[in-house]
């Protein structure tokens, strides 16, 4: 299937007195060299269907994990599992996650950069009273009424078809990089932290553009996409991969980052 991972530990000194890490220096994202996106694989696998949740870097950078879901009406969930290997471009369903998903995850989905502990997420919430598309525009209520009684009904059908929406938001540097109405928010599936010491993230914008922030909150686009899905950095940092709609299916798609 896919190449033994060997683990590689790393000595951290802990203590009283420990010194910490230099901040590493801002990354002028104005100054990156971005490549032309390139198709890894179309998923076109026989019987693969739902939606992408989850895309993810083996460490050798030499696969990438698409999880694939689909829900029921009561929206439990079922997932099938692949493994795109990228030198070969050739995909394979596989019985379970990778070993390697949790820790990259983790790290990908994180409220924290992994390169500037300071670097944080902060979390917005509010409610807010939502009318429905079909409820006329204030202003408009009365057009076709002839006397106050038809009035009085379609302002009331106008109150009934309000209700009360939960909003809830991801913000980064005053920008907002998650968002979800009347749920929650799954941590990774809009943004992804590049690896240390990349000081970068990158997200998917409210206009469904794909963006690059540094920790200064400069930010800079991925030109030539449209609605891109579970941005995800490579193990180098010197690839990022993600899924786009593609022929009624999807595809996962890299640029490569210098």
């Amino acid at each position: 299937m896919f190449p033994r991972v060997l683990a590689v530990s790393v000595a951290c000194g802990i203590g009283v007195g420990a010194a910490q890490a230099p901040a590493p220096a801002p990354v002028d994202v104005a100054k990156l060299t971005i490549s032309a996106p390139q198709t890894i694989r179309d998923l076109d696998v026989k019987g693969v269907r739902g939606v992408p949740t989850r895309l993810a870097w083996s460490p050798d950078d030499a696969w990438i994990y698409v999880r694939m879901s689909t829900f029921d009406r009561w929206a439990n969930e079922t997932v099938r599992h692949l493994l795109v290997d990228v030198p070969g471009r050739q995909v394979q369903a596989v019985s379970d996650e990778p070993g390697w998903l949790p820790r990259y995850w983790n790290t990908k989905a994180a409220m924290t950069s992994p390169a500037v502990p300071s670097w944080r997420i902060t979390v917005a919430a509010h409610d807010e009273l939502v009318r429905t598309a079909n409820v006329p525009r204030e202003g408009n209520i009365g057009m076709h009424t002839s006397d106050p009684t038809s009035l009085d009904d379609a302002a009331k059908n106008a109150a009934m078809a309000s209700q009360k929406a939960s909003f809830q938001e991801y913000r980064l540097n005053g920008k907002v990089v998650a968002a979800a109405v009347n749920s929650q928010i799954a941590p990774g599936r809009s943004f992804g932290w590049a690896p240390a010491p990349l000081a970068l993230i990158a997200y998917v914008s409210d206009k469904g553009r794909l963006v690059l922030m540094n920790h200064e909150g400069r930010t800079r686009e991925v030109k030539g996409l449209k609605k891109p899905l579970l941005p995800a950095w490579s193990e180098s940092g010197q690839r990022l991969a993600w899924v786009q709609e593609a022929g009624g299916g999807f595809s996962v798609r890299v640029v490569e980052i210098r």
